[in-house]
């Protein structure tokens, strides 16, 4: 063996023991001792005074005479008493395997220890002259040591308990008898076999004993006299580690003496489920009188066991709590002991006894848990604070009792014989449930998966409260269906998005209520198989109340539903503009009274029958339109007139966001409201604290780069509630401060505000966008953008500074009160909803646009002082006064610079989505004319209607805005009420007047001259 590296001390000691130690050894290693005073690190570099040296060179001479002693007599034990033994118990075909695996343990270990003892003499040899940069091997080496040895006595022990020197020497007493030299070297008295046992034991650990406590000698003798400073702990410290040592394995034997006593004093059925070589007993009730109705109390190292007659019961220590109970009223001495569905009293004889088992109790849990085999005396200095044990720890168990999580193994968090916190439970069936629990019961965010059928799970990814699914959810199902939504006590219940892509499940889709499970109140289903969607009202699964049919083919009907049947009459657009008001069938079989209207004027009144579609038989009065009936009149009828008031249409969304407030926004409420996204958990907790802005930190907050969620929290209190503003108004001087909070909120799905919208925006486009897109719905989506607007404008108040919150009223003058939903945040939100809600516009507007776009190409066939003269512009308004305005040059002199500024501020009417911006770019069109006709007359000049209206239409028909019917009415429709009257309804009636003008047949049908 070369042992060159092992002679240097500075050598690493970890890779020292992975050379030396083989695979057992360092196995055992892990289980090692705590001792009370820190070992000296074997990489510290030790710079020892000129007297501690002196001091180490006189022990270093003794100490290379002792250590070469134990390494010779260590080789003897080997050689000639441990190898003879692992041979006859190798030869043995009856023995028992685990004794003949603990006597090769013991064997590894005995060769580990006599290879230190080798390498010591080594480096000991090489330090005797002198010592200079080298240290005792004692003092760096310390650490190594005590594993060596506690690995040693481990397996020595381990043997004892299993009676392994009983046996061993019965096995090999001829051999020994032979072989007298042996035994009269080692001192074996061969007199009969349990003397010789005794001897074997006694030539095993005696000696070796003795080495550890020459070791302590030595370091005593080296800090006699020495003061304690730096200098000198490296000493002190390996001192306090030989002497726990010492005192561990004195224990140790003792210990194993005793258990292996209990082993042979109990019952083979019981020693049968109980033993385990490596099991120690701590406590016996039998010592120390415990008492529990017909039954013996066992601590070991690793469990509790009760004992009632042949039967045990079996309590593992990483799962039981103890408490000492004081009793007022008994003078009785109680503890009580908690383990996963059960718990015990025991009573004790007096408080000394209590103690002590308690005591023992908490000191065996806590070893048990730390993986380490120390043994502190009852009575030590610090006894009586050692008792206090954290309740909360990380262990395994298989539920027995439990209806719930009956047979299922938990692996997680504990306290007090409860899941609490993180952990997973598994159940045979192929369930299993990973998340955070409470009291016992799934608590927070956790996924639960349950097999459906053959590699088939349903997957829940839900919060939880109190053993139910509550808040917030993701549900993926095995058949492919997905529910993202709220759940109530295990059921579906508040908003949620039940989808059904799969062709073989019959495609769905519905956004809407739910209560109990099933679809109740308002929402929307999509029958992909039929490319049909149901608007409306829904009672238990069932259409129930007024609800709306639209149809991929371009059909809508609305009627009265009860429970999937109509009941009552309705109406049906077709796409060709035809209405029928009257009654009809699911299936579109009209069946009674009815008025059908067709897009060309014509009334049938009258007893209809037959399918819609299939060759209607009618029974009435049929009509020719008058004069005074618009034969357009059908194309501009509307559904939703009977339908859920927009206000009301998802109110259930609003009750949930009302219920996180009144929750008191903590972080379970926040995560259950908000639902889990893949953004950092720390900071959603971080967020939690940081949803408001204050008037200190508005300034930084305008200044900020840092994400906006820094200045957004909710600071009501649970419960709270705020004083409602002044009808959706608030003071013109906070609405910019206002604006820019809410635009922040709005904008972070981290933010309850900006979750409330993104659920918004996502049922507004299930409603009214896809497949089923119609025009019929305009002014449904409009008002419900609407509705919006104003309750976000009136929630916001529950997340405003306090200067924000105050009623605005005065009793000494008027109130200006200019700003309201439609100013604030109406122009915040309306970006997010206008595609789908200006394609509605596009749709209902159609026909007029289109008409509206053929004049506007055939006036694109005349020059700019052509389109003028046909405009019949006067003259004298025209923006040709530094031109010489000769009759051969008036067409080409003046082409691109007739009213530019203003068609090119007209342009940006398409630029924007808020209605109030289109306004104030059709005002600035209007002053962008006026400063171009005064500057030709080169004074102030205000255009009358009959002036403005022929230069209007030049300007628009130069813009060229593609969908200006859909424009102008989406203004109209989404302006602010405040604001109607004055020059906005001025400028809206004259850019109508345009509109409507430019669709004349005689402006799409007259011949231009070139």
């Amino acid at each position: 063996m070369q042992l060159s590296h092992r002679m240097d001390p500075s050598y690493p000691v970890q890779q020292a023991e992975s050379d030396t130690l083989p695979q057992g050894a360092r196995f055992s290693v892990n289980w090692t001792t705590s001792f009370s005073k820190p070992a000296s690190s074997s990489k510290e570099v030790l710079n020892l005074g000129p007297e501690v040296k002196e001091k180490c060179q006189r022990e270093a001479a003794y100490l290379f005479k002792l250590e070469q002693s134990f390494k010779n007599f260590l080789i003897d034990l080997k050689v000639h008493v441990l190898q003879p033994l692992v041979k006859a118990e190798t030869s043995d075909q009856k023995n028992r395997p685990q004794l003949k695996g603990a006597l090769l343990v013991l064997e590894g270990s005995l060769e580990v220890l006599c290879n230190l003892s080798e390498e010591h003499c080594l480096h000991l040899v090489d330090t005797l002259d002198t010592l200079t940069h080298k240290e005792l091997c004692l003092l760096i080496n310390t650490q190594r040591l005590k594993e060596v040895y506690v690995w040693y006595f481990t397996a020595f022990t381990n043997y004892v308990v299993l009676c392994g020197f009983e046996h061993i020497a019965k096995q090999t007493s001829d051999y020994w008898k032979k072989n007298k030299k042996i035994p009269r070297g080692f001192r074996l008295d061969l007199s009969s076999n349990t003397s010789l046992s005794v001897s074997l034991h006694q030539v095993f650990h005696e000696p070796i004993c003795l080495q550890v406590q020459k070791y302590i000698d030595v370091l005593k003798k080296l800090s006699w006299g020495l003061e304690k400073n730096a200098e000198t702990k490296p000493i002190t410290d390996a001192l306090a580690t030989f002497m726990d040592l010492d005192k561990w394995i004195r224990q140790s034997l003792d210990v194993a003496i005793l258990t292996k006593s209990l082993w042979n004093s109990l019952g083979s059925k019981l020693t049968e489920l109980l033993f385990l070589p490596e099991r120690r007993l701590r406590e016996d009730s039998k010592n120390i009188p415990m008492s529990h109705p017909d039954g013996r109390i066992l601590l070991f190292d690793d469990s509790l066991v009760i004992i009632q007659g042949s039967e045990s019961s079996s309590y593992k220590l990483d799962v039981l709590w103890v408490e000492a109970l004081d009793n007022m009223s008994s003078e009785r001495n109680q503890l009580k002991i908690i383990v996963p569905e059960e718990e015990f009293i025991f009573i004790l004889q007096d408080s000394q006894d209590k103690m002590v088992w308690f005591w023992k109790l908490n000191q065996a849990i806590r070893q048990h848990l730390d993986g380490k085999l120390d043994f502190p005396l009852w009575g030590e200095e610090g006894t009586e604070n050692s008792c206090n044990m954290p309740t909360c720890r990380f262990a395994s168990y298989t539920f027995i009792n439990n209806p719930r999580f009956k047979d299922a193994v938990y692996e997680g968090d504990w306290d007090r014989g409860k899941p609490q916190g993180s952990g997973i439970m598994k159940w045979p069936d192929g369930r299993n449930y990973a998340g955070t629990y409470e009291e016992g019961q799934e608590h927070g965010f956790g996924v639960y998966v349950t097999p459906g059928g053959p590699e088939i799970f349903d997957c829940y990814k839900c919060h939880w409260k109190r053993g139910k699914m509550n808040g917030y959810g993701i549900c993926e199902y095995g058949n492919g269906m997905t529910y993202k939504g709220y759940f109530q006590d295990n059921q579906r219940h508040g908003f949620g998005i039940l989808h059904s892509p799969s062709l073989e499940n019959l495609p769905f889709k519905y956004v809407g209520h739910w209560e109990n499970d099933k679809k109740t109140g308002y929402g929307v289903f999509d029958d992909i198989d039929r490319g049909e969607r149901y608007i409306g009202t829904w009672l238990e699964d069932c259409k129930h109340g007024n609800g709306i049919v639209i149809t991929q083919s371009g059909l809508g009907y609305e009627s009265i539903f009860e429970y999937n049947k109509l009941v009552g009459p309705g109406t049906i657009l077709s796409e060709d503009d035809s209405a029928y008001e009257g009654e009809f069938t699911e299936e579109l079989v009209l069946t009674g009274k009815g008025k059908l209207t067709f897009s060309n004027g014509y009334i049938i009144e009258g007893l209809f029958s037959n399918k819609w579609g299939s060759g209607l038989k009618a029974n009435g009065i049929f009509s020719k339109p008058t004069e005074e009936l618009d034969p357009l009149i059908t194309s501009k009828m509307q559904l939703g007139s009977h339908i859920t008031p927009a206000q009301d249409r998802w109110q259930g969304i609003y009750d949930q966001f009302m219920d996180f407030l009144n929750s008191g926004s903590d972080e379970t409420s926040v995560e259950s409201f908000l639902g889990f996204y893949s953004g950092n958990r720390r900071e959603q907790r971080k967020n939690l604290k940081s949803w408001s802005i204050t008037t200190e930190v508005e300034t930084a907050m305008e200044q900020s780069t840092e994400d906006p969620l820094d200045f957004l929290s909710c600071n009501r209190p649970n419960g709270a509630t705020s004083e409602k503003l002044a009808p959706n108004q608030c003071n013109l001087a906070e609405e910019q401060q206002l604006k820019k909070y809410l635009s922040k909120a709005f904008e972070s799905s981290h933010h309850p505000l900006g979750k409330l919208l993104h659920t918004l925006i996502l049922v507004f486009q299930a409603t009214f966008s896809g497949i089923c897109m119609h025009k019929r719905l305009c002014a449904m989506a409009q008002k419900e953008v609407v509705s919006h607007a104003k309750k976000l404008f009136e929630l916001a108040r529950y997340f405003l500074p306090e200067s924000l919150e105050k009623v605005h009223s005065s009793t000494e003058g008027p109130i200006r009160a200019v700003s309201n939903a439609y100013t604030v945040t109406l122009p915040l939100i309306l970006p997010r909803f206008y595609p789908d809600l200006f394609m509605l516009y596009m749709l209902y507007h159609e026909v007029e646009d289109s008409l509206y776009w053929k004049g506007i190409l055939h006036l694109e066939l005349l020059s700019d002082t052509k389109l003028l003269e046909f405009l019949e512009v006067q003259k004298n308004l025209w923006p040709l006064q530094d031109v010489q305005l000769k009759r051969s040059q008036r067409n080409s002199s003046v082409k691109d610079v007739c009213f530019t500024s203003a068609i090119l501020c007209f342009q940006k009417i398409s630029t924007t989505a808020d209605p109030q911006d289109k306004l104030d770019t059709i005002v600035k069109t209007y002053r962008e004319i006026e400063s171009t006709v005064t500057q030709v007359l080169e004074r102030e000049y205000s255009l009358s209607m009959d002036e403005l209206l022929p230069l209007l239409v030049y300007v628009v028909s130069r813009a060229r805005i593609l969908h200006l019917g859909a424009e102008l009415h989406l203004i109209r429709d989404m302006m602010d009420p405040s604001t109607e009257g004055g020059m906005n309804d001025f400028l809206l009636t004259a850019l109508d007047s345009c509109y409507h003008h430019i669709q004349k047949e005689e402006i799409r049908t007259r011949y231009f001259p070139k």
